[in-house]
Parts: C-alpha cells; sequence; structure tokens
C-alpha cells in the first residue's frame, strides 16, 4: 500500500478490495450514483454511492440532489479548476 501512495499504481489485492461494494451492481447491473458529501482529514474527497433497484434511475436522481444540497457548502473548488459548462 506504500507503493501506491508514492507511485499511484495498486495491486490486484488492494484494487479489489477498494471496489468490492460496487462489483454486485455492475454486474447485476443495477442503476447507481456517487455523490461528494465531505472530505477526511487530509482533504481527500469523500462519496457515497446509492445503488438502486432495476428501473429506478429517476429516484436515484433524486436523492443525489437532495444529498448535494446538504453537502453542497462543504465543497472545495480544486486548485486546478476548468468551467467546461460555464459561459463559451
Amino acid at each position: 500500500m506504500e507503493d501506491a501512495q508514492e507511485t499511484g499504481e495498486l495491486d490486484y489485492v488492494n484494487g479489489a478490495a477498494l471496489v468490492r461494494y460496487s462489483i454486485a451492481g455492475n454486474f447485476l447491473g443495477l442503476p447507481a450514483v456517487t455523490v461528494p458529501v465531505g472530505y477526511d482529514k487530509l482533504g481527500l474527497p469523500i462519496g457515497i454511492q446509492f445503488i438502486g433497484k432495476p428501473w429506478s434511475e429517476a429516484k436515484l436522481i433524486q436523492i443525489a440532489y437532495a444529498m448535494e444540497a446538504l453537502c453542497e457548502a462543504e465543497y472545495k473548488k480544486p486548485q486546478v479548476f476548468y468551467d467546461l459548462l460555464g459561459e463559451c
């Protein structure tokens, strides 16, 4: 794991551990959305993932919108930021 912090590379075991909760949703084709909710002690972003029943995309979007509204005050703009949706 220390090598991963220096080089950004992960071995298979650590990589699998990071995605263990999303594999079932991907395998079954369930809709999912991830929302940023804050930052850890080091300032790294933390997110929460919601996985829904089949064909529940509309409900997931509503949940994500509500969660973003609750957490929006905590969001920080990164040092390097490009507003791709802003005025051209």
